[in-house]
């Protein structure tokens, strides 16, 4: 189950995976996503995984093709999850996106969504 908000005043999206993911919700986030950044160019994602027990092969391979499209479109990406079951994904993705990325455990929700909220440039 993929769960979809938008935040326009950031630029920004959060998305939260639960269960499985069928290919038919990655195709609509999929589309989503992708209006957001015709809309926007680059923006922001904040990924919340929980309980995440995979994709089906379709939807895996939709994503792969999706983030190999849209390697330059995020300007930064926090992803909320159990370090010990993202970190290969996020491992193998990460050496090609060019943007600003950040792990947060899991209850740490709010400290990930002011991350990616924060404008560029500023200071503490």
């Amino acid at each position: 189950m993929l769960i979809y908000k938008e935040y326009h005043n950031a630029q920004a999206a959060e998305i939260v995976l639960k269960g499985r993911v069928t290919t038919e919700e990655f195709a609509a986030l999929a589309e989503r996503l992708e209006a957001l950044i015709k809309r926007f160019g680059r923006v922001r994602v904040l990924e919340v995984i929980e309980d995440f027990e995979g994709m089906d092969a379709g939807a895996f391979w939709q994503d792969v093709k999706f983030s190999l499209r849209h390697l330059q479109d995020f300007s930064r990406l926090a992803i909320v999850a159990d370090p010990d079951t993202h970190n290969l994904w996020s491992s193998l993705v990460a050496p090609f996106m060019h943007c600003e990325i950040e792990h947060f455990p899991p209850g740490e929700e709010d400290a990930a969504r002011d991350w990616l909220m924060w404008p560029e440039g500023a200071v503490d």
